[in-house]
């Protein structure tokens, strides 16, 4: 992981394609911190690339990789440090270990991982967004709130950012603030299927059928088990 970036990272657009893939498998899950074994392999909503593509090896990667679909986070964590043990400077192996410790639920080691990844490389967004998302799950929603909107300053561009701000927001009951940074992150990436889903929840929290029905017509065409899921969630709003 030393060195330039491997070469494996895909072309954004692609990314793109195949995170949305997973989104629907895996959101429920990776957001309580409780993701079981995949089925397929590891694109998140959360990540910007595979994390296999952080290893410099094919071996690496089909390593992370094969940790990543048996949901074995300790296993992960493992195969982390003892990378961490040769080189501790090393942010992208950081990166790696504090993404299995926050899978783990394990969040104060997954925050102190991410620290270290940031430190050693300010401008991964990545890093910044997993760690965010451990505060958020650690009961730290002020701190989380502080993390994002740096990476937010550090990287524009990430849809990611806003939409975990939307979360924060969402969870502690500012709706105002939650539909203007999922459509932060809707602007970004239009078919950010997670920003989408929750602009939907937000809806429901709100009583807003109409637009929750609009959200609801954008997810049947990009992720169609989370446009079922808002319609069983939406059932009990009053119609007009």
């Amino acid at each position: 992981m030393s060195g330039s970036r491997p070469t494996c990272i895909r072309p954004r657009s692609e990314q793109i394609g195949l995170r949305n893939i997973l989104a629907a498998l895996i959101l429920a899950g990776l957001l309580t911190a409780c993701v079981g074994p995949l089925a397929l392999i590891p694109w998140t909503p959360l990540l910007s690339a595979a994390l296999s593509s952080r290893a410099g090896d094919t071996e690496t990667q089909k390593a992370i990789n094969e940790y990543q679909q048996r949901g074995d986070w300790a296993g992960l964590a493992g195969f982390a440090g003892q990378y961490l043990q040769v080189d501790s400077r090393d942010p992208d192996w950081w990166i790696v270990m504090g993404y299995a410790r926050l899978q783990q639920g394990n969040h104060a080691s997954a925050i102190e991982a991410l620290t270290r990844a940031t430190q050693l490389n300010p401008e991964d967004i990545d890093a910044w967004n997993l760690m965010a998302e451990a505060q958020r799950l650690s009961g730290q929603s002020g701190v989380a709130s502080r993390t994002l909107l740096r990476a937010m300053s550090i990287d524009s561009s990430s849809p990611v950012s806003p939409y975990l701000l939307g979360e924060i927001y969402r969870g502690s009951s500012d709706f105002d603030g939650a539909i203007s940074v999922y459509r932060r992150s809707l602007h970004l990436e239009p078919d950010y299927s997670p920003a989408w889903y929750g602009l939907g929840l937000t809806f429901i929290s709100l009583g807003r059928r109409d637009e929750l029905t609009e959200v609801i017509d954008v997810l049947r065409k990009i992720e169609p088990q989370l446009a079922k899921e808002l319609e069983e969630l939406g059932r009990a709003l009053p119609k007009r």
